[in-house]
């Protein structure tokens, strides 16, 4: 059983809350996300119209999704079940910084894939000023296994260049305050097409 499999089995519902802001596209538009976990954000995409497909790694995680307007399907993003040019959009929101270096250009190359030529990847992925970047044991650099058995890599932008190659780069900060302390929260997000321009 993977770590997500035993993650959620264990503790059901992980992600509750709002979804995060999406982009605005319109109504109609056919969209994967990568890493739907239990289909927190899938809802959300299926609300403002949007044909939305998702897929996870964890059979645990594909069997928590309620929503009946989306289609979700257990699968490995290096190797999407999906046909070229089948999205207008790919999300991969918090899911490439769990896969080892060496496995992240397919999962970026299999995005591009089924992406039509007008297509939108949106990435986002914690940068290595976030607080957790540090915490648990160093598998390889920057990519950190703590105790719920998950590997998670900090990202900087000579990472994202690397897998995805040109694109539109963002960081996002924010403050969480823990037991009176401030700490910093830090996405990179980045917007890519369909063709790799280095």
């Amino acid at each position: 059983m993977t770590g997500w499999d035993t993650d959620y089995t264990l503790r059901g519902n992980r992600w509750g809350g709002t979804a995060a802001e999406l982009p605005p596209l319109p109504a109609g538009s056919r969209v994967l996300e990568c890493g739907c976990g239990n289909g927190k954000t899938l809802t959300a995409m299926a609300a403002r119209g949007w044909e939305a497909v998702g897929i996870d790694i964890s059979p645990a995680a594909v069997s928590l999704v309620r929503t009946q307007s989306c289609t979700v399907v257990c699968g490995d993003i290096t190797a999407l079940p999906f046909s070229d040019g089948s999205f207008d959009a790919v999300f991969c929101w918090h899911v490439l910084g769990h896969l080892p270096a060496s496995l992240r250009p397919a999962a970026a190359a299999e995005m591009r894939r089924v992406l039509v030529p007008s297509g939108s990847i949106f990435f986002k992925g914690f940068s290595r000023r976030d607080l957790r970047c540090g915490k648990g044991r160093e598998v390889a650099p920057y990519s950190y296994l703590r105790g719920d058995g998950i590997v998670t890599h900090y990202f900087d932008e000579a990472d994202l260049h690397e897998v995805f190659g040109r694109g539109t780069l963002t960081r996002v900060s924010w403050k969480m305050r823990v037991r009176g302390t401030e700490y910093l929260r830090e996405e990179l997000c980045g917007v890519y097409g369909r063709e790799r321009y280095d």
